[in-house]
């Protein structure tokens, strides 16, 4: 599990305009294990936001790009997945389903997963 504060300052200032002064941040998670494209995985008590930082062209000009912003609300569903490969390097796959479109986020750690579906579930209800 990451901390906010030690989440990328631009992840963290996105992160910041995305939400409402009423939003409290409940869970932050790194996935996809690249080195070089994590994905900052940020769950709120109102949403679900997945944010990476792209590089444009060359290593000095980057963005960040806001990949889901989901509303707990709208949620219809969310399952653990683990392949043999998720297994033997103790990952997951979170796959959140919203009006019929499956959203991905891949090789969270198991345990993150795990927290982050606990958290989503009693959330929604």
């Amino acid at each position: 599990m990451a901390e906010f504060h030690r989440l990328p300052s631009r992840i963290q200032e996105t992160t910041q305009a995305q939400l409402r002064t009423d939003e409290q941040i409940r869970l932050c998670m790194l996935g996809r294990s690249s080195l070089l494209n994590p994905d900052f995985v940020v769950i709120t008590s109102d949403r679900v936001l997945v944010l990476e930082e792209r590089q444009m062209g060359s290593l000095s000009a980057s963005y960040i790009n806001v990949r889901c912003n989901l509303s707990l609300s709208q949620i219809t569903a969310i399952e653990l997945d683990q392949s043999l490969k998720h297994r033997i390097f103790g990952q997951a796959a979170l796959e959140i389903t919203v009006n019929g479109n499956k959203y991905l986020i891949n090789n969270i750690s198991y345990r993150d997963a795990k927290r982050a579906m606990t958290l989503i579930s009693s959330c929604r209800e």
